[in-house]
């Protein structure tokens, strides 16, 4: 019993207070991968402290994994005894259903959205095999606009216009490997996470700030990734301020940040896409 209410207060704790302490992290001094992974960590221990101690609340006391056969039964006698009612029992039982559905809604909106995320995956990538050129791992589309994203998965996928090629070797490689770093650190991924636990529990401050922290930190780790591989200076004349005259007309979140987006907004990109496609070919 101590162990769970102990557990109900840690989750109660990070929820609440989470995102004060995480945004201590987002600083210079602080590396945006370990921030990115303090992120992580603490919606995993959030939502299994909720999990471990709802089944310690609800199992009778001694009765172990043994607990969950004819739990209806164990239920009516752990509620009374001599005849009465004992509230103790009740609050217990109430708390431990409470924070189970908690973790269950979180589990069914996970599932619904890894369906959706696989299934816009696997029309995107068919829809970039009929219209893209792989090249060593990178879907080139011929497009007059300079724009590159990723795709996550098993595998993943960098995807980036022509005119990104023309950008010179330094900007196009600095570009390229800041998708990289993202497919490399399973940023969708994390993304995705945040994304579900938002909109599982808008009311939990933590999940509800998750998204846009997230987002934020994948896209730091991936400039960091790409700066160790081709430098800094590369990385800052990969943006828009600093490119040719084509990118005065796009903006960094077009260009180098599209990655991390959700699901319907990667769709409506991959339209843009195709537009520019095929007015290249009128």
């Amino acid at each position: 019993m101590t162990l769970a209410i102990g557990l109900v207060l840690a989750a109660t704790v990070i929820g609440v207070l989470g995102p004060w302490y995480l945004a201590a992290m987002v600083r210079p001094a602080v590396r945006p991968g370990l921030a990115l992974v303090a992120w992580a960590s603490s919606a995993v221990l959030f939502v299994g402290a909720m999990l471990v101690a709802s089944l310690l609340l609800a199992l009778p006391k001694g009765s172990g994994l043994d607990g969950f056969i004819g739990m209806a039964g164990s239920c009516v006698n752990i509620v009374r005894q001599d005849g009465d009612v004992v509230w103790a029992h009740v609050v217990r039982l109430g708390v431990a259903a409470v924070l189970f559905s908690l973790v269950m809604r979180v589990a069914v909106v996970a599932v619904g959205a890894v369906r959706r995320q696989r299934r816009w995956r696997r029309d995107h990538v068919s829809l970039l095999g009929a219209l893209a050129r792989p090249d060593r791992g990178v879907f080139w589309l011929d497009a007059p606009l300079p724009v590159a994203y990723s795709v996550g998965g098993r595998r993943g996928w960098v995807v980036a216009t022509s005119a990104v090629d023309g950008l010179g070797p330094r900007r196009r490689a600095a570009i390229l490997s800041h998708e990289e770093a993202h497919l490399r650190g399973r940023h969708h991924l994390l993304v995705l996470g945040a994304e579900v636990l938002a909109s599982a529990l808008p009311f939990v401050p933590l999940c509800r700030r998750a998204p846009a922290a997230v987002r934020v930190l994948a896209e730091l780790a991936a400039d960091v990734g790409a700066a160790r591989r081709h430098g800094t200076g590369a990385v800052r004349s990969a943006r828009p301020c600093g490119a040719g005259p084509g990118w005065s007309r796009v903006s960094t979140v077009a260009v180098v940040l599209m990655s991390a987006v959700p699901a319907a907004f990667a769709t409506a990109s991959a339209a843009v896409l195709l537009l520019l496609w095929c007015l290249t070919r009128v």
